[in-house]
């Protein structure tokens, strides 16, 4: 029996889907997990949202604290990037146009550069370093670009408004802190 397929659309930008990242592995043995990188800007362009931390000032500082939780209670490093909010573009492309079974350890690469490490991925030095420039080159591609905007209009279509998104069975499940619901309705499944 196959198990059931999350889709699981995330920008590299958004810290909450780097805390999703590094917990997706609760999801093992339940479902299969597809990574859909999507391009957090167009989301929020699409659907009129913000970021949570530009909303309202107080909010910054207190995420950045959030988040610190986060990491140490789940025991990951956590570095805020001085490039925080970085142009993505690129790199979401990029991780368009990687092989499927290479995204998430790709993904996990960028994040664990980025938030982990707090280095600008989004540079295109340092990107080209990282993932070489075949790959750079690929990005560039019509397809690629086409790909990117596809995941983008489908968490948008499905309802979505941000990162970390979980779409189960067209049912949307935002944020990382909701993987607990997704994971309940799984095991029930």
């Amino acid at each position: 029996m196959s198990l059931p397929i999350v889709d699981f659309f995330y920008d590299i930008v958004s810290p909450y889907s780097y805390v999703a990242a590094k917990r997706i592995h609760e999801l093992d043995g339940l479902a299969t997990v597809r990574w859909r990188p999507c391009l957090l800007g167009g989301v929020f362009k699409a659907t009129g949202n913000t970021g949570p931390a530009f909303t309202v000032p107080a909010k910054m500082p207190y995420m950045f604290k959030d988040l610190s939780r986060l990491a140490a209670y789940y025991g990951f490093p956590l570095t805020v990037p001085k490039s925080f909010p970085a142009n993505t573009v690129t790199v979401q492309r990029v991780l368009c146009a990687a092989d499927e079974a290479q995204v998430p350890a790709l993904s996990m690469k960028l994040y664990d550069i980025y938030w982990g490490q707090g280095l600008d991925v989004s540079d295109p030095v340092t990107l080209t370093g990282l993932v070489g420039e075949a790959l750079m080159a690929k990005a560039s591609s019509d397809e690629v670009k086409a790909r990117l905007r596809e995941n983008t209009e489908a968490v948008v279509g499905a309802g979505g408004f941000g990162a970390p998104t979980f779409l189960l069975d067209g049912e949307l499940y935002f944020g990382e802190d909701r993987l607990f619901l997704l994971i309940d309705r799984l095991k029930k499944a």
